[in-house]
């Protein structure tokens, strides 16, 4: 119960900026880190941060205030928000967690005790405005720390720590697909004390899980994932002989899977020892088949004022960076604020297809009257999110009843830039209707995030028949009105319709006129 206790502090000190002079820059591999910066300075206690990286590039941040009241900021590039009250419409409402599904919906869950019992809420925010308040959890027990990820296949997974005895802490979890929330499920197998639980999905589609657990009078940090299929066994990820707290999981832009906690650590030893937590993390860029030593990130405070840095929180940032969010009491060791620290730029090879554009119609083999010749031509747009310049493949099919594959083509696109292919697709002889545009661009050497390679465009040109004047799809009473009024005429005249000159002639006569009779009720 020592986190619950520390969350009823209410201790009111000078918070300010860290002066250079007590940090270090802390470089593993190619990564450094930031110099840690406050995120907000509110007398009282700030914890239990979580973040997230939204699709329209806003970074959310929401902890909890005291032991009654979640906040939150927004980072939309450039600046930061005000302190904002999280609407959660209760007074007893703590460790808030975000989530963003697939519709850009963001959702928000925290746990709040309005019976007697600490139970997981939630709400979704669309359009700028906040929905209701629903009850996500019930029963003889308490609930805490939710957290959420949301899959490739637009399932949200939500997980959190529920507490039903003094003795018994476990995971557990719920899914949300479409509108059908499942039912709880329990995920560790832990006898005593399983807590804090971070949730990841993965580019390949996995979901991944860490949580602290309690082992003979340590805590280490273990984890699992779900492979679409099963889940697999509990792994231990560090076994330190001492406190490793509050784990956070994130994959990074070039697919490197991260695990930050804070970890307690002994500044001086006998009856009085001193302690103090600071975070650490390990990484790993295979999926977890092997992981790197741990490291050590922040490192101020000593015996006479150890600094406890707690609840780590990290989230990929859309400039590339990683940005780790915790609870430090720094500078005094009373007092705690949210702080965050940002990783260097991390550089990756990552392409993606974001447009395809074609003409809304065409006529089978061109139409000289209408300015059309036998080709229509296809733009993909391909854009090079990565840090390096790129060769790429890039493929098109239509389809209808019948498939025609296009030609690949190649080229080359700088590093943070886009390129427009064009595919050009000879439509003599081709059948009528709709056609449906599938493109992809072949993943290139090093690329982990292939979700965004394919792009399809359903009824994305249709192929109308030739007498076909107003484009609708079949040849009707419309048409041959029309083609009758402009009967005689040529360029210039005023009824003169290019889509009426079926002979491309540059006259409206019999030929064309007897033309759409005798096609009349075609459809495409």
């Amino acid at each position: 119960m020592k986190r619950l206790l520390a969350m009823l502090l209410l201790i009111v000190a000078l918070s300010m900026t860290i002066p250079l002079a007590d940090l270090r820059h802390v470089v593993a591999a190619s990564y450094t880190f930031t110099n840690p910066q406050v995120l907000q300075i509110i007398s009282g206690e700030d914890k239990y941060p979580q973040a997230l990286q939204t699709s329209d590039g806003t970074i959310w941040v929401a902890w909890q205030h005291y032991f009654d009241k979640p906040y939150y900021m927004t980072w939309n590039s450039n600046t930061w928000s005000s302190v904002k009250t999280l609407p959660t419409g209760s007074q007893f409402s703590i460790s808030p967690s975000l989530g963003q599904l697939r519709n850009s919906s963001i959702i928000l869950f925290w746990s709040s005790n309005q019976t007697g019992r600490w139970n997981i809420f939630y709400k979704l925010y669309s359009g700028g405005v906040w929905g209701n308040a629903a009850q996500l959890t019930s029963g003889a027990f308490d609930d805490f720390f939710p957290t959420v990820a949301v899959a490739t296949n637009s399932t949200a997974w939500i997980f959190w720590e529920r507490i039903t005895s003094s003795t018994s802490y476990q995971i557990y979890y719920k899914t949300l697909t479409g509108n059908r929330w499942s039912n709880d499920i329990l995920l560790s197998t832990g006898t005593n004390q399983d807590d804090t639980p971070s949730a990841l999905a993965t580019y390949d589609g996995r979901i991944w899980v860490t949580w602290s657990r309690y082992v003979s009078g340590n805590y280490d940090v273990f984890y699992r994932y779900f492979n679409g299929v099963q889940w697999s066994p509990e792994t231990l990820l560090t076994n330190a002989n001492t406190w490793d707290l509050e784990p956070s999981i994130v994959q990074d832009r070039n697919g490197t899977i991260w695990v930050f906690w804070s970890r307690q650590m002994q500044l001086s030893s006998g009856a009085n020892a001193v302690y103090q937590q600071k975070l650490w993390y390990k990484n790993s860029y295979n999926s977890g088949v092997s992981w790197s030593p741990d490291t050590q990130l922040t490192f101020y405070g000593d015996v006479n004022t150890p600094i406890d840095d707690l609840e780590p929180w990290v989230v990929q940032g859309v400039d590339k960076t990683l940005w780790i969010f915790y609870s430090s009491d720094y500078p005094l060791g009373n007092d705690f604020d949210i702080y965050y620290i940002k990783s260097n730029v991390i550089i990756n090879h990552d392409v993606a297809l974001t447009k395809i554009q074609a003409p809304p119609f065409w006529y089978p083999g061109g139409m000289k009257a209408a300015g059309m010749n036998p080709v229509m031509k296809i733009n993909v747009t391909v854009a090079n999110n990565g840090g390096y310049d790129e060769t790429v493949q890039v493929s098109l099919s239509l389809s209808n009843a019948t498939i025609y594959n296009l030609p690949a083509l190649s080229g080359t696109v700088l590093a943070g830039k886009s390129a427009i292919f064009t595919f050009n697709w000879n439509t003599t002889l081709v059948n009528l209707g709709w056609y449906n545009i599938q493109a992809s661009v072949t993943p290139v050497p090093g690329e982990i995030n292939t979700s965004d390679n394919s792009l399809s465009l359903a009824h994305g040109t249709r192929i109308v028949p030739l007498g076909d004047v107003t484009q609708d799809g079949r040849i009707d009473i419309i048409d041959a009105s029309i083609a009758k009024i402009g009967y005689g005429s040529s360029p210039g005249a005023k009824y003169w319709n290019p889509y009426a000159d079926i002979d491309d002639d540059a006259f409206i006569g019999t030929v064309d006129i007897a033309f759409v009779i005798a096609h009349y009720g075609t459809v495409s």
